[in-house]
């Protein structure tokens, strides 16, 4: 799994206005999540008459929508950054997630609101993930991963290895005893990702 040409995501309006309406919403919907999110917080937040925001999104919704693609696009930018090595990948990513939690917690709004709906550029995303898959694949036909594993379950299990430190921190914290943000924990991740890739080599 390293870096590849993915999909891409419909590109965001590149206005001022736009831009920092989205900034705000972004780090309201990260605090409060979608129902606690307030349009007129946003607004000021943004220095932007909440009437603009109605103009550009709609609803607030809409501006969801928008402040999760505009994440969305965040992410897709980083693949050129993308390491090579599997390990290397996962502490990536981990890093990734800790560093940018408004993403980590936007995604997480995302899900608690969603009810079997279609979700947002579901096709894009969908595709993201599986060029990632076809990686893990051509990994195993290389002999460097197992192929014990089917690549979806891989792709699963190294999804929640990168996510779960910086999605539930507090349980990260309990378990190991360090702050996910600290240098103990951080070194102590590092060394149990890299035990796992080494251990989804072919013996």
């Amino acid at each position: 799994m390293s870096s590849t040409e993915v999909g891409k995501i419909p590109p965001k309006k590149e206005t001022s206005s736009h831009d920092a309406i989205l900034k705000a919403a972004i780090a309201e919907f990260a605090e409060r999540g979608v129902e606690g999110a307030r349009i007129e917080a946003i607004a000021r937040q943004a220095k932007f008459n909440k009437s603009l925001i109605y103009r550009y999104f709609n609803d607030k919704q809409g501006l969801f929508e928008a402040a999760l693609k505009s994440k969305l696009e965040e992410r897709n930018e980083s693949v050129e950054k993308i390491p090579r090595e599997l390990s290397e990948v996962l502490q990536f990513y981990f890093k990734e997630n800790l560093r940018d939690q408004n993403y980590v917690r936007v995604l997480l709004n995302e899900a608690q609101q969603n009810q079997g709906e279609p979700l947002i550029d579901e096709a894009w995303r969908r595709e993201y993930y599986q060029n990632h898959i076809e990686r893990l694949k051509l990994s195993q036909s290389e002999g460097a991963i197992s192929e014990e594993l089917d690549p979806d379950c891989l792709m699963l299990i190294f999804t929640a290895l990168v996510f779960f430190p910086a999605t539930l921190p507090q349980m990260a914290q309990l378990i190991s005893g360090h702050k996910v943000d600290s240098d103990e924990f951080q070194t102590h991740w590092n060394a149990c990702l890299q035990t796992i890739t080494r251990l989804l080599q072919p013996r």
